[in-house]
C-alpha cells in the first residue's frame, strides 16, 4: 500500500474506532484524485468521521493524485461494484476535463454510478487590491479600454480557472486579456496579490485568507447565488453577466455496475453526514457549502449539465487541449 494510503488508514482508525467491525467487512474508501491539503482533500477528511458513523463502517481515505485527477477516476472505474470503493469526483474530473480533453481514459457520464452531490465551493472573481477597481464594471472597463494589455493567473492550462477566466471575458462582451498559467491554485493568488497578474477567478477556499487581510480585491462571487461566506459580494450574474455560474464542486461516484440499492444506501448516508451540524460548520469555514438533499438522479444531471456548460466555453473560446 503506498504511502498515502496507510497514512489514511491510520488516521481513519483515530477519527472511527472499531466502526469497521460493526458490520464485519472490510471499509469503504473513498479516493482523493488530489494530493494532501487541497479543497478536496479537506472536505473528505471534514466528512469522514460523520460518514463513518452513517455507514456503521470505517471510511478511509486515499490520497491518489496524478493526470488530473484520471488516475485516481481510472482505479475507480475499474473497481468492484460493491460499494467498497467511491472517488470523490469534483468540476475537474467531471466536468471541466471532460469538456476540455478529448484524450481521458474515462468516459466521466458512461464509466461512474453517480452517489450525491455533497458540497459546493462558489469561485471568486479577485483583482490585485493596487489597482483602482471596486466593482465588477471597472475591470471590464478597463479591459476594454486597453485591450490585451491585461493578464489573468490560473491554476494552469485547462483548470477550471483558466475556463472560468475565459468565460468571463465572453461574457463581458469579448475582451481579450492574456492567460498566465500557474502550478495550482495557491501561485496564482499571489500572481495577483503580488501585481503580476490583472485578475483571476479562483474558489473562495483559496481566496479566502487573502479576501479577508486585504492581500486581493474580491468584485464577485461567479456562481447564481451569494457566498455565505462572503455575502457582501454581489454575484457576476448581479453585476449584469446573466446565467454566469461557476463554482467548484464535489460529488461521490462508484464504479459502473453498483447496484440501485447500494447507491440509495449510500446516498443516504453522505446525505445524513453533512447534515451533522458541526460537519457543516468546518465546511463553511473554508468555504464549502454543502448539499443534504442531492439523489443519484440529480447528481448525473449535475454531471451532464457541468460538461455542456464548459464544452460550450471551450467552443466559443476556440481552445483546442491535449494531455501531456
Amino acid at each position: 500500500m503506498p504511502r498515502t494510503g496507510r497514512r489514511a488508514l491510520f488516521l481513519g482508525g483515530l477519527l472511527a474506532p472499531g466502526i469497521a467491525r460493526a458490520q464485519g467487512g472490510r471499509p469503504v474508501t473513498l479516493l482523493v484524485p488530489f494530493a494532501p491539503g487541497g479543497t478536496t482533500d479537506i472536505a473528505a477528511r471534514l466528512i469522514q468521521e460523520a460518514l463513518s458513523r452513517a455507514l456503521e463502517n470505517l471510511v478511509v481515505i486515499e490520497n491518489r493524485p496524478g493526470a488530473g485527477g484520471a488516475v485516481a477516476a481510472e482505479a475507480v472505474r475499474r473497481a468492484a461494484p460493491d460499494g467498497r470503493t467511491l472517488l470523490l469526483a469534483t468540476a475537474s474530473t467531471h466536468g471541466v476535463n471532460p469538456a476540455v480533453f478529448p484524450d481521458l481514459p474515462y468516459d466521466a457520464e458512461r464509466d461512474f454510478a453517480p452517489i450525491a452531490l455533497f458540497g459546493v465551493t462558489p469561485q471568486a472573481l479577485a483583482v490585485n487590491p493596487g489597482l483602482p477597481l471596486r466593482e465588477t464594471a471597472h475591470l471590464i472597463a478597463l479591459l476594454r479600454a486597453e485591450p490585451g494589455r491585461h493578464n489573468y493567473a490560473s491554476a494552469g492550462v485547462g483548470s477550471i480557472t483558466h475556463l472560468a477566466c475565459e468565460w468571463f471575458l465572453q461574457a463581458a462582451g469579448g475582451l481579450r486579456a492574456t492567460h498566465v498559467p500557474y502550478r495550482g491554485g495557491g501561485p496564482a493568488l499571489q500572481a495577483v496579490a503580488s501585481g503580476e497578474v490583472t485578475f483571476t477567478i479562483e474558489t473562495t477556499a483559496t481566496l479566502a485568507a487573502a479576501l479577508r487581510d486585504g492581500r486581493v480585491r474580491g468584485l464577485a462571487v461567479a456562481t447564481r447565488a451569494r457566498s455565505r461566506a462572503f455575502p457582501e459580494l454581489p454575484t457576476l450574474h448581479e453585476e449584469g453577466l446573466t446565467g454566469f455560474n461557476a463554482g467548484s464542486w464535489t460529488m461521490a461516484v462508484a464504479p459502473p455496475g453498483t447496484p440501485a440499492e447500494t447507491l440509495l444506501r449510500l446516498n443516504a448516508a453522505f446525505g445524513r453526514a453533512v447534515s451533522d451540524p458541526e460537519v457543516a460548520r468546518r465546511m463553511a469555514e473554508i468555504g464549502t457549502e454543502v448539499v443534504a438533499d442531492s439523489t443519484p438522479e440529480s447528481a448525473a444531471a449535475h454531471i451532464r449539465d457541468e460538461i455542456a456548460r464548459w464544452r460550450s466555453v471551450v467552443e466559443a473560446a476556440g481552445l483546442t487541449i491535449t494531455r501531456s
